[in-house]
């Protein structure tokens, strides 16, 4: 299955914003789901349905009428962004990439559990890395 990156957009195949019925039609059930809650007020925020095997989670914001997928995350190896197989992408060549897409401006943080993350607030995209090799990306679509 091609799984190419649409920076705001989702994947090829599959829009940010559409319903479960369609995540569902394309992928079928999902290995696991998981419903997270906001941390504040403990309401139910999102779900998440998780495809192990694929490589792929979907995340669905749950606080309007129907639940739209809002943020993809995948360590799926095939995973392309910009006509480029990111899992192949060393850290700098994966920041020399966003940045001749435009993308110069990023922030890094080391995360509690060893990873780094670059984040690119304007793409809406957070790439994790074990030293030098990518280990997830995530992506939204927030208005």
């Amino acid at each position: 299955m091609e799984l190419k990156i649409e920076i705001s957009n989702g994947l090829s195949i599959l829009p940010f914003r559409c319903s479960t019925e369609v995540v569902r039609g394309i992928f079928g059930e999902p290995e696991e789901t998981e419903e997270l809650d906001n941390a504040c007020d403990g309401s139910l925020e999102s779900i998440a349905w998780n495809y192990d095997e694929k490589g792929l989670i979907f995340f669905f914001d749950v606080t309007s009428m129907e639940p739209s997928l809002s943020t993809i995350e995948t360590d799926n190896q095939d995973a392309e962004l910009f006509g480029e197989k990111l899992f192949k992408l060393k850290r700098e060549e994966l920041i020399n990439l966003m940045k001749s897409k435009g993308f110069g401006e990023f922030e890094e943080e080391e995360e509690t559990w060893g990873e780094s993350r670059l984040t690119y607030e304007e793409a809406q995209i957070d790439f994790y890395f074990n030293d030098q090799d990518l280990s997830l990306v995530s992506w939204s679509c927030f208005e």
